[in-house]
């Protein structure tokens, strides 16, 4: 049970991330919406999920695939002088969550999108409390520094973190919605599959299965209603360049990745060296998350290494997706065992100064964040906490 009553040590490390998230988001100058940020003082990228839509609806979905094009669609529709530097890499069937935010004004529109992700972490708190009191932890969660990365941001890790949690808890209880929530998960298809390799592993064969049928459904909804067009141009010219952006190295297009690969490449290995270090963070990710899938995967222990599992085993993931595991890893903070590690602490902390850190050529969170998962492992799996289940069983019989 959570109980409300926090050490000095928590009210620190909640004071520190409130800091350090006010002060990522000032140093954004959020207040000069035709800057950084565009159109709101918060939601950077949500102007791609927006647009897209649009775009595509109005016959226009060739401007996604053609860089000049599209940045000047957003520049015009912004009343921006300079390139905004984004670009949608997305499948299409993702424009079915988007389409119904496009159809407002964008300032309404990003505000309810960050709304609807907020209150999806709120949900994903409460189901992990099991009836424990809940709006002092739903608070913390809702403003913790990965909360607000994705807030900055504008993506949709409110939506995946509900999704994904679902997903863990009813796979073997009801595959049937676990494999709907993995269907929602296809809208991010990398972090999609590694869920699904650490449930295929674990014995959770069936929701896959209707994970897979529910995916083609939306993708065939998606054709009926945006055209085989944009499928092909994602396949053929989207997946290529954006799978460039990693093996190339384009440090600038993903400057906010948190992965073993990234600080790698960025702090001058050869390629061959980090691809190798990051196979071997990979294979360990995978065993440390199918090994806690055995346990009880409510707890935030066991959840945090699962959902932190599937993101580092990926050569890119961004600070933003960080968000998916921001109700576990806030409970771990507020003292759930097996409590939150030195490293984990450190990581959830700094990740909303991803690029910040980057200007000073720093890339410590793509150590600090594996090197989180791999404290949470050693915390989760120490004799005292193996014997947890057995204790708790025990207790439930008396």
């Amino acid at each position: 049970m959570f109980t409300p009553t926090l050490q000095r040590r928590e009210i620190a490390i909640l004071v520190g991330g409130a800091f350090i998230s006010a002060l990522s988001w000032l140093a954004m100058i959020p207040w000069n919406i035709h800057g950084w940020m565009i159109g709101a003082p918060l939601g950077r990228d949500f102007v791609n999920f927006w647009m897209a839509p649009r775009l595509v609806l109005a016959g226009q979905g060739a401007l996604l695939v053609d860089q000049p094009a599209y940045s000047a669609a957003i520049k015009t529709a912004f009343q921006m002088t300079r390139d905004p530097l984004l670009i949608f890499v997305y499948p299409p069937h993702s424009l079915l969550l988007f389409a119904p935010f496009a159809a407002l004004p964008f300032l309404p529109a990003v505000l309810l999108w960050t709304a609807a992700n907020l209150a999806a972490l709120a949900l994903t708190t409460r189901l992990l409390l099991r009836g424990s009191p809940v709006w002092g932890p739903i608070l913390v969660v809702c403003l913790s520094p990965p909360a607000v990365a994705m807030m900055m941001y504008g993506h949709f890790g409110g939506l995946l973190a509900l999704a994904t949690t679902v997903a863990l808890i009813e796979a073997g209880r009801r595959p049937w919605l676990a494999g709907l929530c993995l269907a929602v998960l296809s809208m991010k298809p990398q972090f999609a599959c590694a869920i699904g390799l650490i449930l295929l592993l674990s014995g959770h064969w069936r929701c896959l299965a209707v994970g897979a049928l529910a995916t083609l459904a939306l993708v065939a909804a998606s054709v009926g209603m945006f055209g085989i067009e944009v499928w092909q141009r994602f396949v053929t010219i989207t997946m290529p360049v954006q799978s460039a952006f990693i093996t190339q190295f384009d440090a600038k297009m993903i400057e906010t990745s948190v992965t073993a690969y990234f600080a790698a490449r960025y702090s001058g290995l050869p390629a061959g060296a980090a691809w190798i270090l990051q196979g071997v963070v990979s294979a360990a990710c995978l065993a440390f998350a199918v090994a806690a899938m055995r346990r009880d995967v409510r707890e935030p222990g066991a959840l945090a290494v699962i959902i932190l599992g599937a993101l580092v085993m990926q050569p890119y993931v961004s600070h933003y997706d960080l968000a998916i595991a921001a109700p576990a890893l806030a409970l771990l903070v507020l003292g759930r065992a097996p409590g939150a590690a030195p490293m984990t602490v450190a990581a959830w902390l700094l990740l909303p100064m991803a690029r910040i850190l980057i200007v000073f050529d720093l890339p410590i969170l793509g150590v600090l964040v594996p090197g989180a998962l791999f404290a949470q492992a050693m915390r989760l799996f120490r004799p005292q906490e193996l014997a947890l289940p057995r204790n708790r069983a025990l207790d439930v019989a008396a």
